[in-house]
């Protein structure tokens, strides 16, 4: 991991962390963040519709590494058990070749060898066979979720003390819906589960680049793009982390930090009544527009 030295222009942000998923509040409008951290909940059926659907991608995308880990595992059992199998096949084949009728007992430990070999074989074809399930299945999952050959990981595969990405340089803590690892680098992807438009939404760039900062501050190689993803049959967006990015990411975490400290006011950062009429928390908005 990366240990990067205190960016100057940060010193007097608060101690408070802030997560990528508020930024994404944020960035949708201030004022629903803000009325969130009040403790005024989100409502609608859309809600807990996109709530169930984002765990059920969650609980598959651990499924697949459990699967994949459990494959690793039978190859691996699989190697041992043929190199034993070779080990015995080899004692007891000279040994039957040399062996005579007058000398049992060399003959008997050729035969000896020869049957536990066999009998290895058999132990070999069922975790074979446990091979051969295990990856059917993960091509399944692979081919469902359209993730190719990526080696990916969940925030909770990287250590089980952390199972969240932190950085202290920013006051910013959170977990992707997985990693895609290359080499040393990390993608960060973000799988939404709503519709998907022809650009991705301003909120969910903001908080993909939020979670390239984390990779960037975790990582020794910082990634260079982000991916987004409207469920898993379409193509992904690239976003590319650059220092505009970046620079806008920081920047609006200084005004979250602004608003938490009290030297600035939330409000409302449009002027479209469908974005307020499609708010889920617009109940308790002093600031809703109504058309």
């Amino acid at each position: 991991m990366q240990c990067t030295g205190l960016n100057p222009g940060l010193n007097l942000m608060p101690k408070q962390i802030i997560s990528a998923s508020e930024m994404e509040r944020y960035g949708y409008c201030p004022l629903s963040w803000h009325l969130d951290l009040k403790g005024i909940d989100a409502e609608g059926d859309e809600v807990n519709t996109g709530v169930e659907k984002h765990k059920e991608i969650g609980d598959s995308l651990k499924n697949l590494l459990v699967e994949e880990k459990k494959s690793r595992e039978t190859s691996t059992t699989l190697m041992t058990v043929v190199g034993l199998i070779m080990t015995l096949v080899t004692l007891a084949i000279p040994i039957l070749w040399i062996s005579n009728e007058d000398d049992l007992s060399k003959l008997n430990l050729g035969v000896i060898l020869l049957i536990l070999g066999i009998g290895w074989m058999l132990v070999a074809s069922i975790f074979l066979y446990r091979l051969l399930l295990s990856t059917e299945k993960i091509d399944k999952l692979r081919d469902d979720y359209k993730l190719g050959e990526s080696d990916i990981e969940t925030p909770d595969a990287l250590t089980k003390e952390t199972p969240v990405l932190k950085s202290n340089n920013y006051n910013l803590a959170g977990r992707p819906d997985y990693l895609i690892k290359n080499k040393e680098m990390r993608i960060p992807v973000e799988v939404k589960t709503g519709r998907k438009p022809k650009a991705p939404f301003f909120s969910h760039v903001l908080q993909i680049g939020a979670y390239c900062l984390l990779s960037e501050e975790t990582f020794v190689t910082k990634p260079s793009h982000g991916q987004i993803r409207y469920g898993f049959d379409n193509e992904p967006h690239e976003v590319i982390w650059d220092s505009k990015l970046k620079n806008l990411v920081t920047e609006k975490l200084e005004e979250m930090n602004d608003i938490l400290n009290g030297d600035m006011e939330a409000h409302r950062n449009h002027k479209r009544a469908g974005k307020c009429n499609n708010c889920s928390r617009r109940k308790g908005c002093p600031e809703r527009l109504r058309g």
